[in-house]
This record gives structure tokens, C-alpha cells and sequence, in this order.
């Protein structure tokens, strides 16, 4: 007699090809995002070579998930999305679809520890980490992205200060500080490229840094997009300001440096205690083993 639990896989396995095959036959794919920034990182993640060959599959689960009234959902992941760097170019629909996909690979994987290990906290583990994966990366791709803006953006000031101070406006300044970033993919080199693709639409100096701001929400962004648009309504020298947020951002820098070096001391506390607890168990073992044996 076959055992209860591959019974249960086998018939899971039936039912996801069932439902893929009938999904695959019952609706055309979605259109995929091909233009703007979010088109481009969807390019680029083709041609990575992971995300091409599962992306027609994406986009028909997709097609579905589109059907679901989420408006409220779909608005939140955009703007992480975008937060992200268009994180793979995908769309909100895909990427709840890829969230649920992952939830499904993990109650699989969920049912297979089961039957092989037995016990239950390893496929509780798996089932509720499946569909968080997605998230997890999702906000640490986040987090990695506005700190790289934030260690990128006081040399890009300082730089923009100088072009001002050179005759320049400020759209000009920062077209040549973009020209002339060493590295092509840095995110704030991409964020102040946007800031002009925005400005050559038509949008105003300030709801293009209003809406850069709103996409890097850190602090050091908010100051500079604050004394912009503060300098442009009381008529101050735009150079005047970028040149002392450049020394504020430097400055800001040094103090969280300081402070995650002290942080840092703190945490080798403990590993050091048991570093030194583990040197003494082996000076004073062997010692310890003998006066044992002498007491016998």
C-alpha cells in the first residue's frame, strides 16, 4: 500500500500541471513592460538568462492576477517596485503572481520534508517562507539601492556645485554630472537620469525632485530635494546650496561611519567572551582531567 504522503504529493503535482496546461490554452499572455525605466530593467534581466525562459509563464499567471480586484495592493507594490529600481522590470501583477509561485514551491518542498524527515517544523518553516521570499528580496534590493544613493549623491552635488559655479543651470550641471559618472549602473547615476528624462517632459524643476524623493525616501535625499526647491522659491544660488549639502552629506557620513564602528565594537563582545571561554576550556581542561583523575 503507497504511502499517504506521496499520494498526496503525486496528486498535488497532477493538479498544478492540470491547471498550468488549462491556463496555458485559456488566455493569451500579458503584454510585457517595454519602454521606460521599468522596460529597460526588463531587458536587462533577459538577458541575465534566469528570467527569459519562465517569463511567458509569468506573464499568463499574470493575466489572471490581473482579474482580482487589488487596486489598493497593486498601488503599494508599484511604488516598492519602483523604490527598488524597477526590481526586474516586473509589474505589480507579476510580482504577486511570483509571490504565490513561491508559496506554492514552498508547500511542495513543505510536503517533501515531511515524508522524508518527519516532524513539523521544518515544513512550517518552508511553508511560511515561501511566499515571503519574494519580499525579503525585494526590500533588501531596496535598502541596498538607497544606500547607494546616499554614498553617491554628496560627490554628485559637489560636482553639479562646480558646473553651477561654472556658468551652468541646473539641468545642464546635472546632464554632465550624469555624462560623466564612472559607473554606468550606479543608482544615483540612474535617479538623476530620470530626474532629467522628467524635466525634458515638461514636468517643473520641482515635481521632478518632489518625485525623486519619493522614490529614494531617505534622508539625505529629502534634504537636497528641500533646499532645491527652497533655493528656487526664495531665488537663492542653487551652487550656494548644493556646495553645503555636499559638506552636510560628507559630514552626516562621517558621524553614521562612527557610529556603526561603535556599534561594531559592541557586537564583538560576545564572540570574543566565547572566544576566551573556549581558550581557557583548553588550557585548563587537560589540568582539570588530571586532579579528577588523582581525586579517584
Amino acid at each position: 500500500m503507497s504511502d499517504p504522503n506521496t499520494i498526496l504529493i503525486a496528486g498535488s503535482f497532477a493538479i498544478a500541471v492540470a491547471t498550468l496546461v488549462y491556463l496555458t490554452i485559456s488566455v493569451p499572455l500579458a503584454d510585457a513592460p517595454e519602454r521606460g525605466a521599468r522596460g529597460l530593467a526588463r531587458q536587462t534581466a533577459r538577458k541575465a538568462g534566469v528570467f527569459g525562459p519562465f517569463e511567458p509563464l509569468l506573464r499568463m499567471f499574470a493575466t489572471h492576477v490581473s482579474r482580482l480586484p487589488l487596486a489598493q495592493s497593486r498601488k503599494s507594490l508599484d511604488e516598492k517596485l519602483v523604490a527598488a529600481g524597477e526590481f526586474r522590470g516586473l509589474t505589480p501583477d507579476e510580482f504577486i503572481t511570483v509571490s504565490v509561485l513561491s508559496g506554492l514551491f514552498g508547500m511542495a518542498a513543505g510536503a517533501y520534508f515531511h515524508s522524508a524527515l518527519g516532524g513539523h517544523w521544518i515544513p512550517l518553516l518552508c511553508v511560511g517562507l515561501g511566499p515571503m521570499l519574494p519580499s525579503m528580496q525585494l526590500q533588501s534590493r531596496t535598502k541596498e539601492r538607497h544606500k547607494s544613493v546616499d554614498r553617491g549623491l554628496p560627490a554628485a552635488i559637489d560636482l553639479a556645485s562646480l558646473c553651477m559655479g561654472a556658468g551652468l543651470d541646473f539641468p545642464g550641471a546635472v546632464k554632465h554630472v550624469v555624462a560623466n559618472m564612472p559607473d554606468k549602473s550606479a543608482p544615483v547615476r540612474e535617479e538623476l537620469e530620470r530626474l532629467l528624462q522628467e524635466l525634458s517632459l515638461g514636468r517643473t524643476r520641482k515635481q521632478a525632485l518632489e518625485s525623486m524623493a519619493q522614490r529614494i525616501q531617505t534622508d539625505a535625499i529629502k534634504e537636497f530635494v528641500a533646499s532645491v526647491v527652497q533655493a528656487e522659491q526664495k531665488g537663492t544660488p542653487i551652487s550656494v546650496v548644493l556646495k553645503i549639502q555636499a559638506t552636510a552629506l560628507r559630514a552626516r557620513r562621517s558621524v553614521m561611519a562612527e557610529e556603526a564602528a561603535a556599534r561594531a565594537g559592541v557586537m564583538l563582545m560576545l564572540p570574543m567572551l566565547l572566544i576566551m571561554l573556549s581558550i581557557l576550556i583548553l588550557l585548563m581542561g587537560p589540568l582539570f582531567i588530571q586532579m579528577m583523575g588523582k581525586g579517584l
